[in-house]
């Protein structure tokens, strides 16, 4: 399995995350795809994980979406490898909490195999905070040995066919014709057309980190930074699951879903709890600030004279 990391100015998160995947899946290849990181700190922790690794530091550092070049670093990466690749995209704020073993491996390829209409895997644990109903979308699908979200209404909910965090292959990806388009939602449509609905893995092994700082655009706007001094953002990896925690995990009835809180623990103590993993999560102010921050963005935008 080949893992992409795409990173912007978290050199901490950047070294956690790439650590943790040295520590849980050794000998795997790592490429890390940097959107032009200007930060000291964060350049030093490429120069040094370049040592060890392929890191692709993007040179075009203007960038219209507020993903930064995201999607254009992960088109990059599929280019890039062969055709029968099993591919791991993660991001600096990720980090692996288990190792992989052989089973695991085996049902990742035997997966795409069984199932030539999967596009993609999320590798990811449930998160506490989310909403009960978000949850009870979630159902074991006994035949495919993964969870998958049931939507009813042809209601519009993200990750039910595709995730920026997910496993996929490459063959997959170019015989459906798969291009990344610049949004998360665009990608989760397109997915949609091509591909039947992602799989969740039962024994996932990828955790977002909580409370990262976080940026928009590249940019870090008024109401994130005040989000990320009301909720301390920093670094707060967690600890690798012992073994015993691994055997819990994987012998969990079904209808139990693989909820981070239940499972995982941070090397910080005192992290508030349920974790928080998007910095406007429990401020509705916030969340308003935000809107009126990207609708001022996007007016300056319409009458800044082009050229």
């Amino acid at each position: 399995m080949i893992f992409f990391v795409f990173s912007y100015n978290r050199g901490p998160h950047l070294k956690n995350c790439v650590e943790s995947i040295e520590c849980c899946a050794p000998g795997q290849p790592v490429i890390v795809f940097d959107d032009a990181s200007d930060d000291p700190e964060t350049v030093a922790v490429l120069a040094s994980i370049g040592e060890r690794h392929e890191v692709v530091v993007r040179e075009d550092k203007d960038s219209t979406d507020q993903h930064g070049a995201l999607y254009t670093n992960m088109q990059n990466a599929i280019d890039r490898v062969c055709d029968d690749d099993v591919i791991c995209f993660l991001q600096d704020d990720t980090q692996m909490v288990r190792r992989l073993d052989d089973d695991d491996v085996v049902f990742i390829k035997e997966y795409f195999d069984r199932y030539p209409d999967s596009g993609f895997l999320a590798p990811v644990f449930q998160r506490k905070i989310a909403r009960p109903a978000t949850l009870q979308r979630f159902v074991y699908d006994p035949e495919r040995g993964v969870y998958i979200q049931s939507v009813k209404n042809g209601r519009r909910v993200a990750g039910v066919y595709y995730s920026d965090i997910s496993i996929t292959t490459t063959r997959r990806l170019k015989d459906k014709g798969w291009q990344f388009l610049m949004g998360e939602f665009e990608n989760e449509q397109q997915a949609a057309r091509l591909f039947e609905e992602m799989g969740y893995l039962y024994a996932p092994f990828v955790i977002w980190l909580p409370t990262p700082p976080a940026y928009r655009n590249k940019k870090k706007s008024l109401a994130f930074s005040i989000a990320e001094k009301i909720n301390r953002a920093g670094l707060y990896p967690f600890s690798i699951m012992t073994d015993a925690r691994v055997r819990a995990l994987k012998s969990r009835p079904t209808k139990e879903l693989p909820i981070a809180e239940h499972y995982l623990s941070t090397t910080v103590d005192g992290v508030p709890r349920p974790w928080i993993f998007h910095p406007l999560r429990r401020s509705r102010l916030l969340r308003r600030l935000d809107k009126l921050e990207a609708v001022v963005r996007s007016a300056k935008s319409w009458f800044t004279p082009k050229g």
